[in-house]
């Protein structure tokens, strides 16, 4: 499940009874939408379209193909070339529906009243339903505290009140135990900078804040609404001096606001923050920091209900990991609560929370909770890196159970997949998938990589043939191909020098080519193969988490992923022979990689915090791509990564 949260263009349109032939004049494109392993309900879609159809939008309608000559209209909201509409009702595991655009009676159609509307004004951003009822509130300037409180405590850049879709306040800002609890908010509470130690959540102990210095993108429209707003995270000069303060994060919030039915809408909470000096920026690990938010003050121990992904509750949440937490209390209106998700994508996933337990503030207003990136780890923001967390809200009426909450959590991390039908790039290829090892280490997650490639050829229109039978490799069968994929490959993989030269051939003739991981291992003792894949495997360290920075954002094995890519449980490859023909694409950031003796030898400051893990070439006739990430099983199930390969197949099949 997708929400905008950028600008909107938006087009929502009342469809009029027309003979489907008529409509069809024009090629517009169709769509077919893939549930996956979950069940669907309501979920929120969307797909890109080319220029050419979205400079038409005003004149198209999007239908549902429902079976024979049946067409059902759909409402849509357009923005630029992108479309988002609903899949109505449920959409079972393991199914497909399918739609298609095509020209609208009368050349289009008028806006129905409802939806969602974002509107500015008095330095806030109020989010309202079509029927006249506020669901949330963004607050731009900084809030007032109580006569008699010291003013550090003002702050802006928080979200209150959110409200139940029944209309009862659910959050709640500058309590008198917590004047720095500001609803749903995101500080920073133990971290270092320059050796000093920085708390931009306990706001009194004057080390900075945080600032909210503009919204942009403000729109609604049928489906749903959004903004993008801008922070900056202000180190004091001291404690007793805060002019002159020094800007050391620059943080991007975009709010998307989607309406559910009338007893449920969702916001998603996107943060992406920029260190902008020339020194590491470290949140250090502690209890509580990041995403949280206090509650009315009428829950408590005896009046809230909480539940995590993990079976928890209030009495045994705390410092768990949850992938998401609801918890719901009494209003004017009856019960009502909120369901947060953690994205799978996220620092540290799953994450480790902050809930107070019971008897936590005396048993007394003491609904808190917190998702938190770096409970248990560092968070190391390096110089000018950019860092992204996605969160998600389901604010409900009435309670919610855990299949529910599972269902939600399923469409965030996991949404549907659409396919634009026969525009596809890769529609009608054929690609080889090679698995030979020669004498050596041969990989576990060969079947699983294998098994992920056949997928994405089924979603994504090309063929897959999977071998490891170097007898495919002479120039009438891999005529055949339109890409070569190695998985896995490693050492010696060819049998015969008329092998090797039918790779050759076939490179040098135009063929696309991708190399997954142990593939730069192969034919370790061909200098060809070196040239024309980018290098040869030097070593890695111990298998670790580590960072890796996106270094062209706009190739599509890249364009989708956050500028900081956080890698699990990986191998950090290095390299020799290296190709300086090579269009480098990922980095791996060397400063978050543990190996302080291997590094000091190779690669040592020849490449200084960075080192290539994913590159393309194009210097031998084909199209070479490469990636060094995918050493266990567990990263071809990972949906980064497999669309990271994806990427890589399409464009080398140019």
């Amino acid at each position: 499940m997708q929400l905008l949260s950028r600008s909107f263009l938006v087009l929502s349109i009342l469809f009029f009874p027309l003979a489907w032939a008529a409509a069809q004049a024009g090629d517009w494109p169709s769509f077919t939408v893939h549930s996956g392993p979950y069940a669907r309900q309501q979920t929120l879609v969307c797909a890109e379209v080319d220029e050419a159809v979205g400079a038409r939008h005003d004149a198209l309608a999007l239908y549902e193909v429902t079976g024979g000559s049946n067409r059902r209209p759909v409402t849509v909201q357009w923005e630029g070339n992108r479309l988002c509409w609903v899949l109505e009702g449920e959409t079972p595991a393991g199914t497909q529906r399918r739609y298609a655009l095509a020209l609208a009676a009368s050349g289009g159609g008028s806006t129905p009243a409802g939806g969602i509307q974002a509107t500015l004004a008095d330095g806030r951003v109020r989010f309202v339903a079509g029927d006249d009822r506020t669901l949330l509130t963004y607050q731009r300037d900084p809030a007032p505290v109580p006569a008699g409180v010291d003013p550090i405590f003002s702050r802006g850049g928080f979200l209150h009140p959110i409200l139940s879709p029944a209309g009862d306040t659910l959050t709640r800002i500058q309590p008198s135990d917590h004047y720095h609890h500001y609803g749903v908010w995101n500080p920073w509470t133990h971290t270092e900078y320059q050796g000093r130690e920085l708390d931009f959540w306990n706001l009194v102990r004057g080390h900075g804040t945080v600032t909210a210095d503009g919204v942009d993108n403000l729109a609604g429209g049928p489906l749903t609404a959004g903004l993008t707003a801008r922070h900056t995270y202000l180190m004091f000069p001291d404690s007793a001096v805060r002019e002159g303060a020094k800007p050391l994060l620059e943080e991007q919030l975009d709010l998307g606001v989607h309406s559910l039915d009338r007893n449920a809408y969702q916001v998603d909470y996107t943060t992406t923050q920029r260190n902008i000096t020339d020194e590491p920026f470290v949140v250090k690990a502690y209890r509580y920091q990041g995403i949280g938010f206090r509650a009315r003050p009428d829950w408590d121990d005896a009046t809230a209900r909480l539940l995590t992904s993990g079976g928890k509750n209030k009495a045994d949440g705390n410092a768990t990991r949850a992938r998401w937490m609801m918890v719901d209390g009494p209003t004017n209106s009856g019960r009502s609560g909120i369901l947060f998700l953690s994205h799978p994508d996220n620092y540290d996933a799953p994450q480790t929370i902050r809930i107070w337990p019971e008897g936590a503030n005396g048993g007394k207003e003491n609904v808190f909770l917190n998702f938190n990136p770096a409970q248990e780890v560092d968070f190391r923001l390096r110089p000018d890196g950019q860092y992204r967390l996605k969160y998600r809200m389901v604010v409900y009426n009435g309670t919610l159970d855990s299949a529910a909450a599972e269902r939600y959590w399923q469409d965030f991390a996991h949404p549907p997949r659409v396919v634009v039908d026969g525009a596809g790039k890769l529609q009608g290829k054929r690609v080889l998938v090679y698995t030979r090892n020669g004498k050596g280490y041969v990989h576990e997650n060969i079947p699983a990589s294998v098994a992920a490639i056949e997928r994405l050829g089924e979603e994504n229109g090309f063929s897959v043939v999977s071998s490891d039978d170097p007898a495919y490799f002479t120039p009438e069968r891999l005529a055949d191909f339109d890409v070569l994929v190695f998985s896995n490959t490693n050492n010696d993989i060819f049998e015969t020098p008329a092998q090797h030269e039918a790779f050759r051939g076939y490179l040098e003739g135009g063929g696309g080519y991708v190399g997954i991981h142990s593939a730069i291992g192969s034919e370790r003792d061909w200098p060809y193969f070196w040239r024309v894949i980018g290098g040869t495997f030097h070593r890695h360290p111990k298998r670790q988490d580590f960072d890796v920075a996106v270094i062209d954002p706009d190739h599509p094995s890249t364009d989708f992923l956050p500028p900081t890519w956080h890698i699990r449980d990986e191998e950090c490859y290095y390299i020799k022979k290296l190709n300086p023909a090579m269009h480098v694409l990922l980095a791996a950031d060397l400063s978050t990689v543990d190996d302080p003796e291997g590094k000091a030898g190779y690669p040592g400051e020849t490449f200084g915090n960075s080192f290539p893990a994913s590159w393309y070439l194009t210097n031998h006739g084909g199209r070479q791509w490469y990636t060094a990430l995918g050493h266990r099983s567990e990263h071809y199930s990972d949906p980064l990564f497999i669309r990271h390969i994806l990427g890589g197949i399409e464009w080398a099949a140019r």
